[in-house]
């Protein structure tokens, strides 16, 4: 059920259980507290009551030590005595300093220690008011309706001295109140059901209103989550389209490289067949075919080593010891005069790279240097590099060429772009291609004092 609900119903649902609970423990919580604000509210109009009485009709201290006197006995019943037409009273009973029922609307209990709580009439002796509600104390009275009372309010309130020389707070006595807590109960549960209502309607208020802002946030929610699906789709069919468009462009190139020397083989078949009666002119137009198709051949050999480069084998490599190797292999392997300087201000620098292929994309860029003047000198530099916050090492290939301009910058890093006529266009591509591979890149830049300067950047912590 709770699957197919939505998430505003979801919400509403455990919303308005969370303010009905809310709504049911605040009254349950509450209810102490209005009973017992309640009943002290009711023990100090009592303690009022009584200290008047007793004071009116001449209670003495002397009342309560010989209280089997005529005389005790008259002021107690006409002072005390009042209380039992008060509504709801179940039970008096008047004690001494010595605990003892000195008087009560119960006869049988004058002369007699009995009550529930001596704490509280130790409390009370010492001037200090007590009320609380028992709801498990059964009075053995009669109620106004001649039934038992189930539960009780207790009022302990002191008995003041009014004698000349006495101060008020000393206590001659406790007078102890038993009164039925039906009137009581139905206050409470008043109170209660008007602490609901105004708790419920403003827990309903305020889901009205938290309601309203989670449907508009949903809602919002709804229709990014739709248009961001409709761009991610877009944007899935532009990058297919852009596939599709780099795919028409490589085979474009490829087709371009191929279809040179494919025509020059049909036209030499053809011109062979037309001159099979001269030999000699036949030898010269196949070697001119093989030739053509060594062309085809190397072509399609340097299609395949881009796919070869992403193959790898890594391990700990000396950057410094590669740079060397490298500038080795490429002085003995180019058939030009030149110089090829190395540079290096750091430690020994070692990654976990692949060493071949980073050879590779090197040999690439000090080749390419090398071609762009070649009667110049080529410098080789290993430094440290920050990138976009992340610490890594930079080799920086730099020539004394003219550099490139704007147009051929566009396009250095396209398979089969060269400027040079018998270039083959892959070498800075594939060393591209090597450096992202590593996590790095290759960085193009032309230098205000002539030349350009070509960067393998790669991170410290690179692993392809």
């Amino acid at each position: 059920m709770f699957k197919t609900m939505t998430p505003p119903r979801m919400f509403a649902m455990v919303s308005l259980m969370m303010i009905i609970i809310m709504v049911v423990c605040t009254g349950l919580i509450q209810a102490p507290f209005f009973r017992q604000s309640i009943i002290d509210r009711e023990a100090v109009v009592v303690r009022d009551l009584v200290n008047a009485l007793s004071l009116e009709h001449g209670v003495l201290l002397s009342d309560f030590q010989d209280y089997s006197s005529g005389q005790a006995r008259q002021h107690f019943d006409s002072s005390f005595g009042t209380l039992k037409r008060l509504h709801g009273t179940a039970r008096i009973k008047v004690f001494n300093r010595d605990n003892i029922i000195v008087w009560s609307d119960d006869p049988t209990l004058v002369g007699t220690k009995r009550t529930a709580h001596p704490e509280r009439l130790a409390a009370a002796m010492r001037g200090e008011m007590q009320a609380l509600f028992n709801p498990s104390r059964n009075i053995s009275g009669i109620a106004e309706h001649g039934q038992p009372i189930i539960g009780t309010i207790e009022c302990y309130v002191p008995i003041y001295l009014h004698e000349i020389g006495t101060t008020r707070m000393d206590a001659m006595g406790v007078l102890s109140l038993y009164r039925d807590p039906k009137d009581l109960n139905q206050t409470i549960q008043k109170d209660m059901y008007l602490l609901w209502e105004v708790i419920g309607g403003a827990g309903f208020i305020l889901f009205l209103a938290l309601y309203k802002v989670f449907s508009l946030v949903y809602d919002r929610q709804k229709t990014a989550e739709s248009k961001f699906s409709k761009l991610t789709l877009e944007h899935e069919r532009i990058v297919q389209i852009e596939k599709m468009s780099a795919m028409g462009e490589l085979v474009g190139e490829i087709a371009h490289q191929l279809n040179n020397p494919l025509v020059g083989v049909i036209n030499m078949a053809q011109l062979a067949e037309r001159q099979v009666h001269d030999p000699q002119r036949v030898l010269e137009l196949l070697a001119q075919v093989r030739k053509a198709g060594t062309e085809c051949r190397d072509i399609v050999q340097r299609i395949l080593r881009i796919n070869q480069i992403s193959r790898s084998e890594l391990a700990p490599t000396d950057i410094q010891d590669l740079i060397h190797d490298t500038i080795t292999f490429c002085q003995q392997s180019v058939d030009l005069k030149h110089r090829v300087d190395f540079s290096t201000s750091q430690p020994k620098t070692a990654l976990t790279v692949d060493p071949v292929l980073i050879r590779q994309a090197l040999f690439n860029l000090i080749h390419n240097a090398i071609l762009a003047a070649p009667d110049k000198p080529v410098h080789v530099a290993l430094t440290t590099c920050n990138r976009d916050g992340v610490n890594g090492i930079q080799i920086s290939v730099t020539d004394a060429g003219d550099g490139f301009g704007p147009e051929v910058a566009a396009k250095l890093f396209k398979p089969f772009f060269t400027t040079r006529s018998n270039g083959n266009g892959l070498g800075l591509p594939v060393a591209q291609h090597i450096a992202i591979k590593h996590g790095g890149v290759v960085i193009a830049e032309n230098l205000t004092e002539g030349g350009a300067r070509f960067s393998i950047w790669l991170p410290t912590g690179a692993t392809p």
